[in-house]
């Protein structure tokens, strides 16, 4: 009988297939002795074996609201292989010795016997952690700190992570957001994702320095997907915004990149920044890590690999396309029943309380529908206005048939995007991706009003061979200027008036004494006291902080006029005073 390891169980509080126990210690040089130990499942479930036959049928454990789908025969899934405490199991258990600057010095994996110590669930770990005279604080203690650490290690790098402790949101493997159901189940998640991605990697590397045939689990970026810093600025704009909008974000950061896959060969992973990366942690519940299991067994059991190269490409094409499938037949579900339920809102008029996904769902119903919208919606849609999502402005202006009031929603939209003219740039990018139309191109020039920079642009674009222009529109930045000219743009798309988008700029040459920014003042009232001589409108200051809570970084967004420049400090006023400073150094360079 091998040396019997120790471990404990983190898991939902509902689960009761749990296939992986952790256990974490500190090395005598300061660094982390990690052990992840897994269900021996292919030593029940062996190639080709009728059970391995249905594994493969079924790909994956899938979870519904109400119950699962289980990969596995409950009596194997919940009963014989899973980790119950008390319970001696066999395992493939992954030995990680860190370094102390969590780089990993050692990987050995070896076939060996586990015991449970604890069934914990998500929602424990909190109470676990505060709570010292609890028989596994010290362990629970050392696991939270080491996934905390590896987290802020995996951000520095460059991988999409990210959680929120307050809200209970989190980023998976794809850098994708996930809401969990309950708030308090946050550090318990965060702790088994970091070990189950370290010890992922670790076999990911094990199998690459050995010569193993793998399933790799890839994750490739699209050819527009924009730089890691702007999908985390994204990630972590969702600290400031209302609850009912992180589905927008979560939808558009799912848009910017590839589906992971499943192949023979690596071509890295995206999400998490890796070169080489693999499933191995969930064999009761995915199959893509039994056939990973089958293969490491073998090899460190010195027996001949179950499968060849060309066959782990076989089952990779096969569980990749039963994904695909799988989705198509998801999201085909959830689309009818979405517009079921935009149907039934439309019917009952119930569309002014609708959340703005289900608006937008509800747009995109009476678009379809080739009508003219309701005087409910026309309502609906003009008390949404100011905060009305862009991707809905969009399917307004540009998709919605002809009729009087969708007419009339436009020049509503029009005269709204004409105080925020940045959003008629988001439109054209939107329409862009969406209706396939080119970006609009822009004529700027540069005069110079006393001591003010001034700006003119003119913007023009081709649409099914027609060719639509804007007038021409001033801003004391290139910036303002260009978008005020998309809203001109638009407007004539659109074959509507534009609206006034004309500002006043004092010409200072006129006055009897020129006024200058004294930039040896505190940039805040320096850029206050310039305004006042200027008799132009003070400049407005809003905050959003990001980041996690205990060491929030704050973003001052300084407008002035229709330019605006940007902050970030530790603290609120330095923000707000790099903000200014910033505002300043447009004004005087004219950038």
């Amino acid at each position: 009988m091998p040396d019997m390891l120790r471990g404990i169980t983190i898991d939902d509080v509902t689960t009761r297939d749990m296939d992986d126990a952790i256990w974490v210690e500190i090395t005598e040089n300061g660094g982390w002795h990690v052990v992840v130990m897994i269900a021996d499942v292919a030593k029940v479930i062996s190639k080709h074996s009728e059970l391995d036959r249905l594994a493969m049928s079924r790909i994956e454990t899938r979870y519904y609201a109400n119950g699962n789908s289980p990969m596995l025969p409950l009596r194997l899934a919940d009963e014989k292989l899973s980790l119950w405490p008390e319970e001696s199991k066999y395992v493939l258990a992954v030995d990680i010795v860190l370094g102390m600057n969590l780089s990993i010095l050692e990987t050995r994996l070896l076939r060996t016997v586990m015991i449970s110590e604890a069934q914990l669930a998500f929602s424990d770990i909190p109470h676990i952690l505060s709570d010292r005279e609890h028989t596994q604080h010290a362990l629970i203690k050392l696991a939270s700190q080491l996934a905390n650490d590896l987290l802020t290690q995996r951000r520095n790098r460059g991988a999409l992570a990210f959680y929120d402790l307050g809200r209970g949101l989190v980023t998976n493997e794809e850098g994708s957001l996930r809401q969990l159901r309950h708030r308090e189940d946050t550090i318990g998640y965060i702790i088994i994702q970091e070990l189950m991605i370290l010890a992922n990697m670790a076999v990911a590397e094990y199998a690459v320095k050995n010569n193993i045939p793998i399933l790799f689990r890839n994750h490739t970026a699209r050819s527009a997907t924009p730089e890691r810093g702007d999908l985390m600025k994204l990630l972590e704009s969702i600290t400031v915004i209302p609850e009912v909008n992180i589905a927008t974000v979560r939808h558009t950061t799912y848009m910017m990149l590839n589906r992971a896959e499943y192949g023979p060969v690596i071509l890295g992973h995206f999400g998490l920044n890796l070169g080489a990366y693999t499933h191995f942690t969930s064999p009761i519940r995915r199959y893509a890590d039994l056939v990973n299991h089958q293969q490491i067994r073998a090899y460190i059991q010195n027996e001949p690999l179950p499968h060849s190269k060309e066959k782990i490409q076989a089952i990779a094409s096969h569980i990749n396309l039963m994904h695909l499938e799988n989705d198509r037949a998801k999201s085909k579900y959830m689309k009818e029943k979405a517009y079921r339920k935009a149907e039934s809102a439309i019917l009952r008029n119930w569309i002014e309380d609708a959340s703005d996904t289900d608006f937008e769902r509800i747009t995109k119903l009476l678009i379809r529908g080739g009508e003219d919208c309701p005087e409910a919606y026309c309502d609906a849609f003009r008390k949404r206005l100011g905060k009305l999502p862009i991707i809905c402005a969009e399917l307004v202006l540009l998709q919605a048939p002809d009729g009087e009031r969708w007419t009339e929603l436009r020049r509503a939209l029009l005269e709204e995007i004409a105080t925020a003219p940045h959003k008629a740039v988001s439109i054209f990018d939107i329409a862009q991706h969406i209706l396939g139309w080119q970006m609009p191109v822009y004529e700027v020039t540069k005069n110079i009003r006393g001591n003010l920079p001034v700006f003119t642009a003119q913007s023009a674009i081709r649409i099914s061979n027609r060719e639509y222009q804007s007038a021409v529109y001033e801003d004391l930045t290139k910036k303002g200027a260009t978008q005020r000219a998309s809203v001109g743009l638009l407007a004539a798309v659109l074959g509507l008036p534009a609206p006034d988008l004309e500002i006043m700029i004092i010409d200072s040459s006129a006055s009897n004494e020129e006024v200058t920014i004294n930039t040896s003042k505190d940039p805040i009232f320096a850029l206050q006291e310039y305004c006042q001589a200027k008799k132009l409108p003070l400049p407005a200051y809003s905050f959003k902080a990001e980041g996690p809570t205990c060491k929030p970084i704050f973003t001052c967004t300084c407008t002035f006029g229709s330019s605006t420049s940007l902050g970030q400090a530790g603290k609120k006023q330095r923000a707000k005073r790099l903000a200014a400073r910033e505002m300043i150094y447009t004004l005087v360079s004219g950038s």
